[in-house]
């Protein structure tokens, strides 16, 4: 690097950091992107959380007990035609017992699910094929009454980014969609008449839409700030070369050629200075004076 020249390693250097500036711009907007589908998420747990209180209110004389079969599923099923997320409804198994539970699904003609989960019966679901995805081992007392976020399936950004994660744990945050779907993971605690945390409804919502749309302003964003950067280095670029490196290319050829004249006796020959007041313009102007003296002072002495 040290057989580089200044003009090189100048714009090296600011290419560089503008490689910076767009490393870090990208992170901020994957950060805001990251941020967005978590508002969603919330809004669809709000949603969720409000549609609930409102089944709720009707009672289980219209929709059943929410610790049957029965029950759960029509507060499930209810709850979809108000926000069309897919629900699952768990119950702390320390609420049911597991002998009336098995004896409910074989009168249903189903197989008792009871080990499936560790502290959670899934007693209904609008969609058995994500049934699978519907776990949790948080109590229900420790999830807030707003709901909390699980994570995102998230098949909107890169497999680069989130193929490595692995989504493990209740609060997973993201991980790669298989699909390409997007999908906000969410949970809320349910209680009893009195008021006892006794399970929650586990909440999946196809939430593609605004992932596909946030991911479009993020790569439009980053693509016009990028823009900026590529084309704020190659003003740089041409700036440096027109106001410096040039008039040096210049300067330099000039001094040598003054210099080799006046050596080789053309007293006469004297350095131009281009006019200018900057710091190269006063480095002219200083060396056109002292090789004019250096000029006479060699005139005199040859005499």
């Amino acid at each position: 690097m040290k057989n580089w020249s200044i003009r090189t390693r100048i714009l090296l250097g600011v290419v560089l950091v503008n490689l910076i500036g767009m490393v870090v711009v990208m992170v901020y907007l994957h950060e805001s992107y990251s941020g967005g589908l978590d508002v969603t998420e919330q809004k669809s747990a709000t949603l969720g959380v409000s549609a609930w209180d409102a089944l709720v209110d009707v009672g289980s004389e219209k929709l059943g007990d929410i610790t049957t079969r029965e029950g759960a599923q029509k507060h499930v099923d209810a709850l979809k035609s108000i926000t069309s997320a897919e629900y699952g409804l768990l119950i702390d198994k320390a609420v049911l017992d597991e002998a009336e539970y098995a004896e409910e699904a074989e009168a249903a003609g189903l197989p008792s699910d009871w080990n499936e989960r560790e502290n959670y019966v899934l007693l209904a679901t609008t969609d058995p094929a994500v049934a699978d995805q519907m776990q949790l081992q948080a109590t229900p007392d420790s999830i807030p009454e707003i709901g909390r976020i699980v994570g995102v399936e998230n098949g909107a950004c890169s497999k680069t980014c989130h193929g490595a994660v692995g989504g493990e744990g209740d609060f997973w945050r993201v991980r790669w969609s298989q699909d390409d779907k997007s999908r906000g993971h969410v949970v809320f605690p349910v209680s009893d008449e009195n008021g006892k945390p006794i399970g929650v409804v586990y909440s999946i919502e196809d939430i593609s839409a605004q992932a596909d749309s946030a991911r479009a302003t993020m790569v439009n964003t980053g693509a016009v700030i990028i823009g900026g950067l590529v084309a704020a280095t190659i003003v740089i670029a041409l700036l440096l070369n027109a106001l410096v490196f040039r008039r040096l290319d210049r300067m330099m050829s000039s001094i040598q050629d003054i210099s080799v004249r006046v050596a080789g006796g053309d007293f006469g020959a004297h350095f131009q200075p281009d006019g200018t007041s900057d710091e190269i313009g006063r480095f002219e102007e200083f060396f056109a004076r002292f090789m004019d003296l250096m000029a006479g002072t060699l005139k005199s002495l040859m005499k």
